[in-house]
């Protein structure tokens, strides 16, 4: 009996997790990429010792789940976890980085907030439920915490995870552990200290990790593409994409081939602008419009190398973020070589840092020569660099992450509607589940097998 056929589009992390659990699943898989390499927006550029990621820096393992993924693709033995100084972090304020209060004790000392607004902070535990169905996540945390916590915590927060504006992302979707803890302990302190006390009791307990890798993110989409061999094809056109009573007839070409297929499965797996430039059957594509309400914040990052005695910040933590308040151009720096070895050369040191988001979107599309003024001018003020960068490296995404914002249930259930109706299709990405490397990963696993169950029943 032949095996079943599933075609995927796009090789990304998502789509590549997806093609290889469905491969896992008995499937024969080809994923078709428009760009010359596997990997999307997580790849690893090296030079005179230095390394810049285009992406992601690292991934916060969540659960035994990603950690198996990890060993199935030959990555776990090249796993690198952070250096133990990654768990002290840094939010800026009066300017500089400002240690986030990590105990009791520190957070009577911080000067992120003041005294009136660490009261405030501790009186979360006796203000009510929030009322609203669907907060944004400003408004939740205005109600849980107050306005300080809000500006010197959640706003950079909320920048460094999703380049976002908490007044208009979700707390319900883009953040939530704290709208979970909320709905079913009623406060978010006292319901992390029991949930804590909960998992231990019933030995339900996972210590999330944060990783990379000896050679880099590249490593990830490269062993899972590894894992995948020959299946992949790279500068793919699709011509076609048709549905039919035998499954989905898929049109496509490379420069080597030319081929017209059925599939028994089709999986999506490019950020959602993107579909709506791929050749759908018009009654397909009008099913998808939905998509169109989803909005992506624009994303560069800009890794500097200088000269250790350049900087005169000690870069003893994972990175510092910025307020909208404090008024940088940038939305935070990263001490990359802090945090993982053979980032930088000797004597030397490596930042990242992120510009644009919707805080400032047209920023992130300048030249590189405009760019790098920004860039210096704040981490000159920020943390104490001076003179020329001996190594620079610029990426920029358009479409870098998806933002949950308030109404973001709607497009999540008319995700799951459309499966329903056209349950052979699968739509994947950073746009559901999560936008980290992590959650993309256990969301296309998930997603990947379901749609291997539907097609089998």
């Amino acid at each position: 009996m032949e095996n079943k056929k599933a075609i995927v589009i796009g090789a990304g992390v998502s789509g590549l997790t997806s093609a290889l659990k469905l491969k896992d699943k008995g499937f024969d898989v080809v994923v078709l990429e428009k760009l010359s390499r596997a990997g999307g927006v997580i790849d690893t550029f090296e030079k005179d010792g230095f390394k810049a990621e285009s992406g992601s820096n690292s991934v916060m393992i969540q659960s035994q789940k990603t950690l198996d993924f990890l060993d199935r693709i030959g990555a776990k033995a090249k796993m690198e976890v952070s250096n133990p100084i990654a768990k002290k972090r840094f939010f800026v304020k009066y300017g500089k980085p400002q240690a986030v209060p990590m105990s009791p004790f520190s957070l009577l000392f911080t000067p992120l907030f003041s005294f009136f607004g660490k009261i405030r902070l501790l009186c979360e535990p006796f203000v009510k439920k929030i009322q609203a169905d669907d907060p944004s996540m400003a408004e939740f945390i205005r109600h849980r915490f107050g306005n300080d916590v809000l500006d010197y915590a959640i706003n950079p927060f909320m920048a460094g995870v999703y380049g976002g504006d908490p007044e208009k992302l979700s707390a319900k979707h883009a953040f939530p552990p704290f709208w979970n803890l909320e709905q079913k302990y009623g406060s978010i302190i006292r319901g992390a200290i029991k949930s804590m006390k909960e998992k231990r009791a019933t030995g339900n307990f996972f210590k999330p990790m944060m990783i990379s890798f000896k050679g880099g993110m590249k490593t990830l989409p490269e062993s899972i593409a590894k894992a995948l061999g020959d299946s992949i094809k790279c500068d793919a056109k699709i011509i076609s994409i048709d549905f039919s009573g035998e499954g989905w007839q898929v049109q496509w070409a490379t420069k080597d081939e030319e081929v017209c297929e059925n599939y028994d499965a089709l999986v999506i797996a490019i950020p959602a602008p993107e579909i709506e430039k791929l050749p759908l059957a018009g009654s397909l594509a009008s099913e998808l419009k939905f998509l169109e309400k989803i909005k992506y914040a624009p994303v560069a990052t800009f890794t500097t190398g200088f000269e250790r005695n350049q900087i005169a910040h000690k870069l003893d933590g994972f990175g510092a973020l910025t307020p909208a308040k404090e008024n940088f151009k940038i939305l935070g720096s990263l001490f990359v070589s802090s945090i993982f070895s053979e980032r930088a050369k000797d004597g030397c040191a490596t930042l990242t840092n992120y510009i644009g988001g919707m805080r400032y979107p047209n920023l992130a599309s300048l030249p590189e020569d405009e760019m790098k003024k920004i860039v210096l001018a704040d981490i000159e003020k920020m943390l104490g660099v001076k003179g020329e960068p001996i190594f620079q490296k610029m990426f920029f995404w358009k479409h870098a992450i998806p933002q949950y914002n308030v109404g973001y249930g709607e497009i999540l259930e008319a995700i799951d509607e459309f499966e329903r109706k056209f349950p052979s299709i699968a739509l994947v990405g950073a746009y559901r589940g999560g936008v980290g490397v992590s959650s993309c990963l256990e969301s296309a696993l998930s997603t990947a097998s379901k749609l291997a169950d539907r097609i089998s029943q």
